[in-house]
């Protein structure tokens, strides 16, 4: 009898929608709104994020000497047309030794592709020193995406020649590594460099400009 007794008095205290421990309870609702919310928000912000990461141009550094410090202005713009967001660096009489710093301050940025035109000065100088800065600027750029290198002109010297057969085999070892073989193309085209052979005119300029976006566009 007493058990009896007892049972509605404790069925009244669990299903008395002011016991704190109840499902009803308002406290109770109000957590439940409030963790659907943040949920909503977590998964709508992530979603935000992805999207913004997907549409984001990508990013390319571009590092040379005299020859891209002349044609910069088109490069920059052709790239920035064709989508990309780029990040020139050029400095006149720069060999590969010199041009180290500069790859390796950009590589902090972690640009999704590189181009680079080193070597020219090398073989004007025929400095005979050049593979190991190659080689170390190599390093500092291998784990990108795409590494696009700008061959040189044999008209700059016999190094030049040494040079293009090591940016030839380490294309060969490498699915991310391209050759725009601009070297051979301005040797056989006389009207997009100036009398020494070498620099490039404004026509030259303009089209080793689209030959880098065609390049990034085809290889990358």
């Amino acid at each position: 009898m007493h058990q009896k007794a007892g049972a509605p008095g404790m069925a009244r205290t669990l299903a008395d929608p002011r016991h704190p421990g109840h499902a009803g309870h308002p406290s109770a609702r109000r957590k439940r709104r409030l963790s659907l919310v943040a949920a909503v928000v977590i998964l709508g912000l992530g979603t935000w994020l992805g999207v913004r990461e997907l549409t984001s141009p990508p990013t390319v550094a571009v590092v040379g000497d005299s020859i891209t410090a002349l044609s910069q202005q088109s490069i920059a713009t052709s790239l920035a047309q064709a989508g990309y967001q780029p990040t020139v660096q050029a400095v006149p009489g720069v060999k590969l030794g010199q041009a180290e710093p500069t790859i390796r301050r950009l590589a902090q940025q972690d640009p999704d592709d590189w181009i680079i035109e080193l070597g020219t000065d090398d073989a004007g100088a025929g400095n005979a020193l050049w593979p190991q800065p190659f080689l170390a600027e190599w390093q500092l750029v291998r784990l990108s995406r795409c590494v696009i290198y700008v061959s040189v002109s044999p008209h700059a010297g016999p190094v030049a020649d040494q040079i293009n057969t090591a940016l030839a085999a380490l294309a060969r070892a490498h699915a991310n590594v391209h050759v725009l073989d601009w070297g051979q193309l301005e040797y056989i085209n006389p009207g997009w460099t100036i009398w020494d052979t070498i620099h490039p005119t404004s026509a030259g300029q303009a089209e080793l400009a689209a030959l880098e976006v065609q390049a990034l566009r085809r290889d990358c």
